[in-house]
């Protein structure tokens, strides 16, 4: 028996399992690559792909069906499964087995038989290769098909245009990491960007472009959506960043369905360790506004590393749907790599959509500057979730941590004004709006809301729960001083109004050297804040019960500077319901069930 393949139906997925067989580059399969595809070389014959992507967003399965007749004209299937990884992008002997069941007039019995192997390769959003090798005594001829997409895709609808052909010329190939990895530059120069048909690997500090502020030479970095930067990942405490110059500007655009991801190569196919907190780095944005370590702002890590100046509206570009998985160097104590460092950056910087993901230090930390954040999401972090010191006076809304079951979690946010000078101008004073905080639990010492060593910070419309010590805390004599006494009239250097908290050890807590229940009668002195008997989010998650409690925000009479960024909202905590239409984390971010 004989026939000659004719594909009518091609279902693909991705999943976690690793095998030897499997090689990856920057290419992700999505629902993107769904619909129609055909063999130009073959009077058209088709395919049709389907993808469905597992609850993890991180791989599911490869599933394809092929229609065809034999000699004798009995119709059967030609099946194929097997389990994909995330950044997969080639699968070897996937088996194939042929399903039989009769004629559509004359059903039989059904049959399941293993007759070959193929081999599947993703070259881009129009090009798939596909190798079949069949068994002897099949009938059956190998063959290798080259796909294209029916009718071609735009990079609006699929992101990979480009197969892979070569590393540029700034880039040195890394077959360690895969046949399409190129590793970066120590310092990248002019105006270079990074495909997303290619998997960037770092090996230590990579910096853009060099620091203005001592006669260094700018640069642009470009970074394509749904690109993956990887770093070496053989160290547990690794060096390997990203990090914008001083007066240098990145534009790292992901879109939802295809996010930028900075990663350990741990997460590759076949790695040799699995993934784990602090195998890479981070990304680092050094900027020219205003921080209250001027002049002499340095790195606390990396003495190389200089910051702030005075133009409040410093543009170092845009960071949008990106993803840093397992982040965090940490030097010696208190001196660490976040997922995100800030270090002066300006409000002329758009950053939004952006994930912090089973980190070893802070998700988000501000040194100085006036960037605003929307869209925050901080995954299973290893310490606090936002943290923001050495005057930072920027802007955050619609921001989520969420600690649940994860070791080494500290604090929601952590808050200070100085290292050095607990009253140094400009003081820290960050606007928050929007923000639901969950706790670690079972990690002692840890609070939602922490402001210490005298900063400042206006907040509205918070939800925290669920932490071992207390939602709401102050610590230091200078944190009061700046606030003023709530019971004759506040500063409006700190302020709080509808934070809900439910299900801490502690509402409150004041610590040494602030004057008695300070921090309970900071918070009962204020519009809206209140102590719930019971969480308003739904069980094992941070989305609301429903609809989220009410609150209006700007409030009534709010300065300008709260009108001019901020997005409105009536409700309290980064969404409005528990529906998936308010739920702006989906697709673009990696869930995470503790």
């Amino acid at each position: 028996m004989s026939a000659k393949i004719r594909y009518t139906r091609l279902a693909l997925a991705s999943a976690i399992a690793l095998a030897a067989t499997q090689a990856h580059a920057s290419v992700r399969l999505s629902e993107a690559f769904d619909g129609a595809w055909f063999d130009p070389a073959a009077s058209g014959r088709g395919v049709l792909i389907d993808f469905i992507p597992n609850a993890q967003r991180a791989g599911g399965t490869l599933f394809a069906a092929d229609f065809v007749y034999d000699n004798a004209g009995n119709p059967f299937w030609i099946t194929l499964q097997q389990n994909w990884s995330e950044f997969q992008n080639t699968s070897t002997n996937v088996p194939i087995f042929r399903a039989a069941a009769g004629t559509w007039p004359a059903p039989g019995t059904s049959a399941n038989t293993q007759i070959g192997t193929a081999t599947f390769t993703v070259n881009s959003c129009n090009s798939i290769t596909v190798s079949y090798t069949m068994d002897a005594g099949t009938g059956f001829a190998n063959r290798t098909q080259t796909l294209e997409r029916l009718g071609g895709v735009d990079g609006s609808t699929c992101a990979y245009q480009e197969a892979f052909t070569a590393c540029p010329g700034f880039a040195t190939a890394a077959p360690a990491f895969g046949a399409r990895a190129c590793q970066l530059p120590a310092t990248l120069t002019g105006d270079q960007t990074l495909t997303n048909n290619i998997t960037w690997v770092m090996n230590g500090k990579v910096q853009v472009g060099t620091d203005v502020g001592q006669s260094g030479t700018a640069a642009t970095l470009r970074i394509q959506p749904g690109t993956l930067l990887v770093s070496t990942g053989a160290s547990a405490n690794s060096f390997d960043h990203l990090a914008v110059s001083r007066g240098s500007k990145i534009f790292a655009e992901g879109t939802r369905q295809f996010p930028i991801i900075m990663t350990t190569a741990n997460e590759l196919p076949g790695a040799p360790a699995a993934p784990a907190p602090g195998q890479l780095g981070g990304l680092v944005i050094s900027g020219q506004a205003p921080s209250n370590c001027n002049p002499n702002c340095v790195a606390e890590w990396d003495t190389t590393n200089r910051y702030g100046g005075t133009d409040a509206k410093d543009n170092s570009g845009v960071v949008r749907y990106m993803q840093v998985r397992y982040s965090g160097y940490i030097f010696t104590t208190n001196r660490e790599l976040n997922a995100f460092t800030f270090n002066g950056v300006g409000s002329g910087t758009t950053l939004e959509y952006l994930q912090a993901f089973r980190g070893q230090d802070d998700g988000f930390e501000w040194f100085g500057g006036t960037a605003n954040v929307r869209y925050a999401l901080v995954t299973c972090g290893g310490d606090d979730g936002f943290d923001w010191d050495e005057g930072f006076t920027g802007k955050l809304q619609f921001g989520v941590v969420d600690q649940r079951g994860c070791p080494g979690s500290n604090h929601g946010f952590e808050l200070s004004n100085s290292p050095t000078n607990v009253d140094a101008n400009p003081r820290a004073r960050g606007t928050v709006a929007n923000v639901t905080v969950l706790g670690p639990s079972a990690v002692t010492g840890s609070d939602g809301l922490l402001v210490n060593s005298g900063s400042g910070g206006n907040f509205y419309n918070l939800i925290i729960a669920g932490f071992p010590r207390a939602c709401v805390a102050f610590d230091g004599v200078a944190t009061e001083a700046a606030a003023g006494n709530p019971d004759i009239g506040l500063s409006g250097v700190l302020t709080g109004n509808n934070i809900k908290v439910a299900g801490c050890v502690a509402n409150t807590r004041t610590g040494t050297g602030l004057s008695a229940n300070y921090a309970q009668r900071w918070f009962s002195s204020q519009t809206g804040n209140e102590v719930l008997a019971t969480s308003p989010l739904v069980a094992g998650s941070f989305l609301p019960n429903g609809n989220a409690p009410a609150g209006v925000f700007p409030p009534g009479g709010a300065a300008p500077s709260v009108n001019d960024w901020f997005v409105p909202t009536d409700y309290v905590g980064a969404f409005r319901s528990n529906s998936d239409n308010d739920n702006w984390t989906l697709t673009w971010s990696r869930p995470f069930n503790p």
